[in-house]
């Protein structure tokens, strides 16, 4: 017989096997040797009839066929343990296959890692959205093969559904009901609220405000006897007195040139002119009212000073 030089050539003993020797302090062929069979046995995972088979072959000494039996046997239930505890893993557990791809396996009748080993390659490509490339990933996992690098680089590409972009619609706000009316207005008041809204008003600040810190812009009529302001004296500030108002005949007006009208509810668009007057719906209506309002408005031909503004995608 062959002369032993390491502890896993030893028959019966593989790589497992060998560290759980290493770790009882039976680190070498000569250190098994010198042990006794019961040593042997108390090491975990080794037991009588393997310990006697490891007596056996390192003291060149022929071992019973029921010993070789017993350790054969001992050998076939740890392989059908480790299968089995392999069996008890979950599909989501497969290398490759998300809580999506093994609800389709389970809808295609493969339940179990059992079920996926019985079955052919072909078979599970077959399965919707498992694929050739993942096929052979899932029967390399659970077959304990290997896959090739480009198998898993397919199946990594695979993976990522892109999204489809959507596509983008130009929109842009748009009043909600007659914004565009205008008024009937005589030559005079068109002339009227043009001037008005050519001739500014007035700042009327008070006198020295720009000097001093602690004096503010609020009107104070001068009363000083040298201030020049009082006096009238041009670039001082003009004072508070008759004349500067709007003409009267447009005063209070929009600058549109219609007359305002407050409504609160439907009800106030009763005996309202849509050719002279425009409403403004109140700060205090709600959205719902104020959109019944603008409904209203725009079938009695009335334009709403503050409309809602509402999103329309625009025509080419």
């Amino acid at each position: 017989m062959a002369e032993i030089d390491d502890i896993e050539d030893i028959g019966g003993v593989g790589a497992s096997k060998a560290d759980a020797l290493r770790d009882a302090g039976f680190d070498s062929v000569e250190a098994i040797r010198e042990a006794d069979q019961e040593e042997l046995a108390e090491v975990e995972g080794i037991g009588n009839a393997l310990a006697a088979r490891i007596k056996a072959d390192v003291d060149d000494v022929e071992v019973d066929e029921d010993a070789e039996a017993e350790v054969e046997e001992a050998d076939d239930e740890a392989d059908e343990a480790e299968e089995e505890a392999e069996d008890d893993r979950d599909l989501e557990d497969i290398s490759g296959v998300g809580a999506s791809k093994a609800d389709a396996l389970r809808d295609a009748g493969y339940r179990s890692v059992e079920d996926l080993r019985a079955a052919d390659q072909e078979e599970l490509a077959e399965v919707e959205g498992v694929g050739n490339a993942l096929a052979a990933r899932i029967k390399a996992d659970v077959g304990d093969l290997e896959v090739e690098g480009e198998t898993e680089a397919e199946v990594e590409e695979a993976e990522p559904v892109e999204e489809e972009p959507e596509e983008e619609v130009e929109t842009r706000l748009e009043p909600r009901g007659l914004a565009e009316k205008t008024p009937d207005l005589s030559e005079e008041e068109q002339r009227l609220l043009s001037q008005r809204s050519r001739e500014s008003m007035p700042q009327f600040n008070r006198q020295d405000y720009h000097k001093k810190k602690r004096v503010p812009t609020s009107w104070r009529r001068p009363k000083g006897t040298h201030s020049k302001q009082r006096q009238g004296v041009k670039g001082k500030g003009d004072t508070v007195e008759a004349g500067f108002r709007s003409p009267a005949d447009v005063r209070g007006r929009h600058p549109s040139g219609f007359e305002e009208v407050r409504v609160h509810n439907v009800d106030d668009l009763e005996g309202v002119d849509g050719d002279r007057e425009a409403v403004r719906i109140a700060s205090t209506v709600g959205a719902r009212k104020r959109e019944r309002i603008e409904e209203r408005a725009e079938s009695e031909g009335i334009r709403v000073l503050n409309p809602t503004y509402v999103e329309v995608e625009v025509e080419e």
